[in-house]
């Protein structure tokens, strides 16, 4: 069973409350979603990790069901300080850390700071950008959500959703049939309004942690980790393309990229054999 709460986590500026999701036992892994969703998306890696590990899957601040900072953040910094303060307050002195797309971004800067409380990271949708495209995801991936009398922030939500799973970056294929991905061309309606709903939950600030996810997706910070990772690579992910790039650097022994077939099985049966190997 998977069980829900909060826990009041003291971060810069006053004490939050962490809504998180547990299941397993075992060693702790602490497991960090994609924005714009929350905890929810992970219940299937959830399922498969808490075979091995005592999971805790939190929601990342300002997103689902988690206060936002205090102080807004301007950096994935003040998002490591808040992972220490919520393993603190769980009473965890070292875990491993998964995490997906801005979760894998967070966990990284996470293991640069405090490699002393990290076992290992286990990364999906970890890529390298280049300067100029981080700089165009900048002017065009984050319009703004700010409410509007006639409703139009509402089909900003939906034409992003809808995207986000057509290709990345989602504005260059909205109108784009879909990659064969276990999706069948158009994405399941109910997985686009809840990423739609998502959006609108965090609210007008949904690009904070997004954004400092984006301006970090350098494989030279994946480098500087100093504790084992293994980089999962799904040939069906979106972001294929540009976890491909990773081929193109030198990694060090401890960092290992694993490959997995384009099927959402493969996908599972590849995560499951880490999460068995590391526990």
């Amino acid at each position: 069973m998977i069980r829900k709460g909060y826990i009041d986590t003291p971060v810069e500026g006053g004490v939050i409350q962490t809504h998180l999701r547990r299941a397993g036992s075992g060693q702790p892994l602490l497991m960090l979603h994609p924005s714009p969703m929350s905890s929810a998306f992970l219940v299937p890696v959830i399922d498969l990790a808490r075979e091995h590990f005592a999971v805790f899957a939190p929601d990342t601040p300002g997103y689902g069901g988690t206060d936002p900072l205090p102080n807004p953040a301007q950096s994935l910094v003040e998002y490591t300080h808040w992972v220490v303060a919520l393993l603190d307050a769980l009473g965890l002195q070292k875990a491993f850390v998964y995490g997906s797309a801005t979760g894998a971004q967070i966990a990284i800067e996470f293991a640069r700071a405090f490699p002393d409380r990290t076992h290992a990271l286990v990364l999906e949708n970890a890529v390298h950008f280049s300067e100029q495209e981080v700089d165009d995801i900048m002017v065009n991936y984050f319009p703004s959500l700010e409410p509007k009398a006639d409703g139009s922030h509402l089909d900003v939500a939906w034409r992003m959703a809808n995207g986000l799973f057509r290709g990345f970056p989602w504005y260059e294929h909205l109108e784009d049939p879909g990659e064969d991905r276990g999706l069948g061309g158009q994405p399941p309606l109910a997985l686009v309004q809840a990423t739609a709903m998502a959006y609108l939950n965090a609210g007008p600030d949904y690009d904070r942690a997004y954004r400092a996810a984006f301006a970090n997706e350098r494989a030279e910070h994946l480098a500087a980790v100093t504790v084992p990772v293994r980089v999962m690579r799904w040939a069906g992910g979106l972001l294929k393309a540009y976890a491909d790039r990773l081929d193109g650097f030198d990694w060090p022994d401890h960092i290992t990229l694993v490959n997995s077939g384009p099927s959402p099985q493969e996908r599972f049966e590849a995560l499951g054999r880490v999460f068995r190997e590391l526990a």
